[in-house]
């Protein structure tokens, strides 16, 4: 072997060591990161004073909607799987349990919007069209919501139904959040959705990337996201781009409005009845939120593209459109984040829901 040969394996050898000690100190560092962002991570929403009278069995509620999993469904992009538990029951059909017997021949709602009308943050039994059922116990009553569905989804959800469904009965949208936070993202065009950018990853990608994605997860995800904390208010800023956007502003605003338009014209071809609601945010009105930590960047993203359809909805004048975006304007604590509520609020909800059927 000559002297070359043996420097050259000299040099890699001090190489390899070096980089295996780099590696586990940059494993450790990322780990540290890690149990530091666990540590001190915000309260859950379950210790609000929302919950202050049933505090364990709101832990629950979270603990089994942190388990609810998602799979790929045609042209909406996802539903929910089946699920059991305690407090949330998801059926094979991927939408979440209405309790109560629901008859044949009987009158038919059928609610359709994200979270918030699946019933994030409450039970079976006190979700929005829980509540409806209550109140009217003798009418069939589906929950049709999905988690991060924004209106188009909707859309396309109901398309789906009336292929197969002979009887529509009468269909409420509930929606606007979704539609303002998850398009107001940089990142994202309109139309779109939430996970765009995770399903542009996956389609597009080859090897090379999943082997990327795991380095990453194991080696710099958390350190990213300590210095994304950090500097929390600069990443805010650059992580939505609505504001100041009038041309976005008015995709998302449009988009929403020609959206229920369509959704009116197939129920009503159907010999169905629909209601288009614009839901409520924390961002919009006089709702007491001093006990949340509310993005304040978000919130103005939200509000711009709010006030764009509030305008549409008073210039196209359609009775079938309902502003309840201010709803939540009182003293109570109903809000558990920017947009979701706890039980109280979907009571409030489903009254108000029942008041202008009936009108």
């Amino acid at each position: 072997m000559t002297r070359f040969n043996e420097r050259m394996i000299a040099y890699t050898r001090v190489i390899t060591i070096n980089l295996i000690i780099f590696l586990i100190l940059l494993f450790a560092i990322n780990s540290a990161c890690w149990v530091y962002l666990k540590n001190t991570r915000e309260p859950s929403r379950s210790e609000l004073p929302n919950y202050e009278s049933e505090r364990t069995y709101a832990r629950k509620i979270f603990k089994e909607y942190n388990k609810v999993k998602q799979q790929y469904e045609p042209f909406t992009e996802w539903k929910a799987l089946p699920f059991q538990g305690e407090t949330t029951n998801i059926l094979g059909t991927g939408e979440r349990i209405v309790p109560g017997i629901n008859l044949n021949g009987t009158p038919i709602y059928r609610f359709f919007g994200g979270s918030t009308m699946w019933g994030e943050g409450s039970d079976d039994s006190r979700t929005i069209p829980a509540y409806f059922k209550q109140s009217k116990p003798d009418t069939q009553v589906i929950n049709h919501g999905q988690l991060a569905y924004n209106s188009r989804q909707n859309l396309e959800k109901l398309i789906n139904l009336l292929t197969q469904l002979d009887t529509i009965g009468t269909v409420i949208f509930y929606d606007g959040v979704n539609d303002a936070a998850f398009l107001c993202p940089t990142e994202i065009e309109v139309p779109g959705h939430r996970l765009v950018p995770s399903f542009k990853r996956k389609i597009d990608g080859d090897n090379v990337d999943y082997v990327l994605i795991f380095l990453d997860k194991v080696f710099i995800s958390n350190i990213k996201r300590l210095i994304n904390r950090l500097n929390y208010s600069n990443q805010s800023t650059l992580a939505y781009n609505c504001v100041g956007n009038e041309e976005k502003i008015s995709q998302i605003a449009q988009g929403i409005i020609r959206n229920w338009e369509m959704a009116h014209t197939l129920v009503s071809n159907s010999g169905g009845r629909f209601v288009a609601i614009l839901q409520p945010v924390a961002f919009i009105g006089n709702p007491e939120v001093d006990y949340l930590q509310l993005d304040e960047t978000l919130g103005q993203n939200v509000v711009a593209v709010y006030k764009a359809v509030q305008k549409l909805i008073k210039e196209n004048n359609y009775d079938w459109i309902i502003d309840m975006s201010d709803t939540f304007d009182n003293k109570q604590s109903i809000y558990i984040d920017f947009c979701h509520v706890s039980p109280l609020g979907n009571k409030i909800m489903a009254d108000a829901i029942i008041k202008i059927l009936e009108q």
